[in-house]
């Protein structure tokens, strides 16, 4: 007797209604759960770079870790295309868990996991090597000693964090297996054990050594609780993940995954994810090691790319997620124009939240700055690179977002090659635009890497778009009236919270009044954006609105057609 037959199928129940797979109100609440954990893992993620600013500070040790402990997450969802992967893995699996076969899903599960280990024993010694190299030849002309000191910090970091990208694998493939089966929660809750636990071990370095400068000499059991402390709460983080797909009834175990033709399939169709992730990984690389230039810079960088990663998290991936395998299932089931209205929908509820927190950052770069600079950041010149940077990067959000969304759309048609087109055109315009930094010095650089890095997510996610527009079928949904009820919604809430932090912001302002001003801004802004949605009666916010109230179907037709 088989594992299958003695464990029998998978629930009829986890298998989605047709209703679930098209309704707009659906994936709104599957958006807004996952994006409820998501906001906790990334406001968690925002308090560990806070405090990795705060007890570092803008130095060459802050620089380095900063720089390091971001290389294994680059490795793996970056040049290796983890997400990416997980994403097409998803509707490989889709089929097998429909069917109720669990011992295909563990196959193919274990093999893409298989495989990707084996990569990576190849691949991240090549990081310990050229990453040092590449700090030093990214601080030439800064004189003195911080280069040397920042390629030695940094050396012994990646050798203490790199194994964290072995438990990047087991949390990725984790992932699809339980998102395949509709189950969102755990994955994106998880991250924030991890960002807790990293909290715990800079909250321990801030007792034992303090928040000096670190001019002087750097003790050797500082870097070792450093490195080995964050790669404990990655696999903490990989144990709890792997514990979720158990409880998705998947015991995932590594298999020779070059062996079977299915995962064959899913590979030959990563390779071009992998090549778009890793154009991804380089362009952020480049920001943060030509940042190394600016005392403070990569960690001003890296404040602002958590920001900017937020509104991302909390409204690109849950959507996107939660469509990918109700679009799987429709494009296997020959439902093109019932594929075509679902992501349409899901553009116009990216784009309901993305647009307005973009316009919000843009025009509360300062008063956020001004909050979240503290420590060794709390000086006039830090919270200025860390206002420029956020607002030069605030318009890439909706680029980025709409760009994910479709990447997981095309993912989903088991065609990966559009996205890569799209993003090499990108990550051209990127780095070509990017290069003009190297003519500017201080706040300005940033300014400048930040535009560019706006201006090539902005410019890739209308390339993309067009591009898979073009080879779906028609629908009966509209995208235009979603954009223009956003952009008018968002020009109210930018011009009214401008007028709101200018109205209470004071010569004098304390940490508790700045922290007062920018929530009144916030909420105020936040009203107005609402308030111009329910006037122009925007689908979007009804669905939300169902589903805060516990509704899984629609009150009517025309909701669920985002009428």
């Amino acid at each position: 007797m088989t594992a299958l037959q003695r464990d029998g199928p998978y629930p009829a129940a986890d298998v989605p209604s047709d209703h679930e797979l098209t309704s707009g109100v659906a994936a709104a609440r599957d958006s807004i759960r996952v994006g409820t954990w998501t906001a906790v893992s990334r406001i968690s993620g925002v308090a560990r770079v806070l405090l990795i600013a705060a007890v570092l500070g803008p130095t060459t040790l802050g620089n380095s870790f900063q720089l390091t402990n971001t290389l294994p997450n680059l490795i793996y969802y970056g040049f290796l295309a983890g997400s990416l992967c997980s994403s097409l893995l998803v509707p490989s699996l889709v089929g097998h868990l429909d069917r109720g076969d669990r011992l295909a899903t563990a196959r193919v599960s274990g093999g893409v996991l298989g495989l990707t280990l084996l990569v990576l024993v190849v691949l991240t010694p090549l990081a310990v090597v050229l990453v040092p190299q590449a700090l030093r030849l990214a601080a030439l002309g800064q004189g003195g000693t911080p280069a040397v000191d920042q390629a030695d910090f940094a050396r012994l970091l990646i050798v203490l964090m790199i194994p964290q990208v072995y438990g990047y694998a087991v949390i990725g493939v984790s992932a699809a297996v339980m998102n395949a089966r509709h189950r969102f929660a755990l994955t994106a809750a998880a991250p924030a054990i991890e960002n807790c636990a990293l909290i715990a071990v800079l909250v321990l370095v801030w007792t034992v050594y303090g928040t000096g400068d670190h001019a002087g000499a750097v003790p050797q059991s500082e870097l070792l609780l450093l490195g080995l402390g964050s790669t404990a709460a990655v696999a903490i983080h990989a144990a709890v993940q792997f514990w979720g797909a158990r409880r998705s009834r998947v015991s995932l175990r590594p298999l020779p995954g070059w062996r079977d033709a299915e995962v064959r399939g899913v590979v030959r169709r990563a390779i071009p994810a992998i090549a778009q992730s890793g154009l991804v990984a380089l362009q952020v690389l480049t920001l943060l090691l030509i940042a190394v230039r600016i005392p403070g810079g990569t960690v001003a960088m890296q404040i602002a790319l958590n920001f900017y990663a937020l509104p991302i998290a909390v409204a690109a991936t849950p959507v996107a997620l939660s469509l990918l395998p109700r679009l799987s299932r429709l494009h296997q089931g020959d439902r093109e124009g019932a594929f075509t209205d679902t992501f349409i929908r899901g553009t116009g509820l990216v784009l309901f939240i993305t647009v307005p927190a973009a316009c919000g950052y843009a025009v509360l770069a300062r008063p956020i700055a001004d909050v979240v600079a503290v420590g060794s950041m709390d000086t006039e010149t830090a919270t200025g690179l860390v206002a420029a940077a956020l607002a030069s990067v605030s318009a890439g959000i909706v680029g980025q977002s709409v760009f994910f969304l479709a990447t997981q759309a095309s993912y989903s048609r088991k065609d990966a090659v559009p996205p890569l087109l799209a993003m090499a055109v990108q990550a051209t315009i990127c780095l070509a635009v990017g290069s003009l930094s190297f003519g500017f010095d201080g706040t300005s650089t940033l300014v400048v890497l930040g535009s560019a890095y706006s201006l090539a997510n902005l410019l890739g996610s209308v390339l993309l778009v067009t591009w898979l527009h073009r080879r779906l079928s028609p629908g009966s949904e509209r995208l235009m009236p979603s954009v223009v009820r956003t952009l008018v919604g968002s020009v109210a809430l930018s011009i009214c919270a401008a007028l709101t932090a200018a109205a209470l912001s004071g010569a004098d302002s304390g940490r508790a009044r700045e922290v007062v001003v920018l929530i009144c801004a916030c909420l105020v802004g936040l009203v107005v954006f609402a308030v111009a949605q329910r006037l122009m009666r925007a689908p979007e916010l009804s669905w939300i609105g169902a589903t805060l109230r516990g509704r899984s179907r629609p009150p009517s037709s025309r909701l669920d057609a985002g009428a």
